[in-house]
């Protein structure tokens, strides 16, 4: 007879049996004394053999020396292989790993690279590489390509002409002869502008007489030149004809170039022939100039006369009237603009006219 849930009475009994030996199983691994036979539960299937544990024999003496004998042989040896490996290769320090790891361990380093580390990556701006531009126009240096150059040592004419330009000098030397010394062509000093005896022939004038006349000793700029006295830009570019100074331009980037005033007037006189010359050819370039403007406001005038007829025809051509006939208006019904101002419109044509009521 089974029971409900399809297992015999026998079947039961032996899984309980076989439960409690395993529970005595664990309990004797982890120490515990020995299953009391009053604990056991009824066998009532077959009986078990049961197998005893083996006894734990103790080592006699003749095996602990024979093992600690072992494990000296065996340090002996591992010190012997760890010396020949020193003197091998040459290493003094004594490596436990074995030769094929290390072989390994390197090759692997050698395969692996680093990822390079870029200053961009975390750097967006770094102002210590930043350049400055100037703005966009060129500098000096760069235009004449003398960046990265090295520069030889300048002689002293190359100085003089480089003091020409920058309109740098300060003061001359104290002369060592007064009798033959330079003096002032207005004044008779000795204290003459050191920057227009250096830079314009040696023009000889002091400060006091060069501010007192301003018609003669005045600086002109190249524009005023070629307005005022008519010189041409070959002209002015050679310096052999008309000595000039440079200096910074507080208008623009490229460096203003200065004339003295009496050069230039000497110069135009030669060219035009005296005032007098010079005024004639600009009263003709003038008389020039006026009669082109004329001519292209006539020219103007004449185009917006032809167009202004080209209308009229393509109207009356499309109002469907002959060009002999005479267009008369048809006002509509004035419209007030306010005030007294009536505006009127054509239906034909489409003009519009404004009359003022009184």
């Amino acid at each position: 007879m089974s029971l409900p849930n399809g297992i015999l009475p026998e079947q039961r009994a032996r899984i309980e049996a076989n439960r409690q030996k395993a529970l005595e199983r664990l309990k004797q691994r982890r120490g515990g004394s020995q299953p009391s036979k009053a604990s056991e539960p009824p066998k009532t299937g077959p009986p078990q053999k049961v197998i005893p544990p083996l006894p734990r024999t103790e080592l006699t003496p003749e095996q602990k020396k024979r093992i600690q004998q072992n494990r000296e042989r065996a340090l002996a040896i591992q010190k012997e292989r760890q010396k020949q490996h020193r003197d091998a290769t040459g290493d003094n320090e004594i490596s436990l790993i074995p030769t094929e790891q290390i072989k390994k361990k390197a090759r692997l380093e050698s395969q692996y690279q680093p990822p390079s580390i870029q200053k961009k990556d975390y750097i967006e701006f770094d102002f210590s590489t930043m350049k400055d531009s100037r703005g966009g126009f060129l500098d000096d240096e760069e235009k004449h390509g003398l960046k990265g150059v090295e520069e030889e040592p300048e002689s002293l004419q190359q100085w003089k002409e480089r003091q020409k330009k920058e309109h740098l000098v300060r003061d001359l030397a104290p002369p060592l002869d007064l009798e033959n010394a330079p003096k002032c062509f207005e004044c008779g000093s000795l204290e003459i502008d050191p920057n227009l005896f250096t830079n314009f022939r040696e023009v000889r004038v002091c400060r006091r007489c060069q501010k007192e006349k301003q018609d003669k000793y005045s600086m002109l700029t190249k524009t005023e030149c070629k307005e005022d006295y008519l010189l041409t830009d070959p002209e002015l570019q050679d310096v052999a004809l008309l000595p000039r100074v440079e200096k910074p331009n507080p208008h623009g980037f490229l460096r203003m170039q200065l004339f003295l005033r009496f050069q230039v007037e000497e110069f135009a006189w030669k060219k035009w022939g005296l005032a007098e010359g010079l005024d004639k050819e600009w009263e003709r370039r003038e008389a020039v100039r006026l009669q082109r403007r004329e001519k292209r406001y006539q020219d103007k005038l004449k185009e917006m006369r032809k167009k202004t007829r080209a209308e009229e025809y393509t109207r009356k051509l499309r109002n469907g009237m002959s060009l002999g006939e005479r267009h008369e208006h048809s006002w509509l019904e004035p419209i007030s603009a306010g005030g007294n101002v009536v505006r009127r419109r054509c239906t034909d044509c489409g003009i519009e006219t404004e009359e003022v009521m009184i």
